[in-house]
């Protein structure tokens, strides 16, 4: 388990092609895989698991960016259709280009994915949106 998930808070641990994610009550975190392309398919992958989870209600989605991956920024102009609940939106980056990576997709999203150099802040401004 890794070190950051509280047994206590934790509602779902999945490990799938696309990566390990981990539900919250109110919000998940997803590690996406090395290597894996994450594109408006396996968006709607994760999707249906977000439905499930959240049934409805407003959520928070932290990507923590440990692994090295791409994804298509243009697709992020259908994130509102895939998540229609999500409220809040963060990236736990660890290096100038991951960084850099953040502000391309923030030119294609247009409620704005906030950066963190740490998980934890991220948590904490994550339930701060979703108060």
């Amino acid at each position: 388990m890794p070190e950051f998930i509280n047994e206590e808070e934790l509602v779902k641990r999945y490990n799938l092609e696309i990566g390990k994610v981990f539900f919250f009550e109110n919000y998940l975190i997803i590690e996406v895989a090395e290597g894996i392309c994450f594109d408006h398919n396996k968006a709607i992958e994760l999707s249906k698991l977000t439905n499930v989870h959240f049934e409805g209600r407003p959520f928070g989605y932290i990507s923590h960016r440990i692994n090295s991956y791409s994804l298509e920024p243009t697709d992020y102009m259908k994130i509102k259709e895939v998540f229609p609940n999500l409220k809040a939106f963060a990236a736990v980056v660890y290096n100038r280009f991951q960084a850099t990576s953040v502000k391309i997709e923030n030119m294609f999203f247009q409620d704005g994915i906030t950066t963190f150099e740490d998980l934890e802040t991220a948590r904490s401004w994550i339930k701060e949106q979703l108060i």
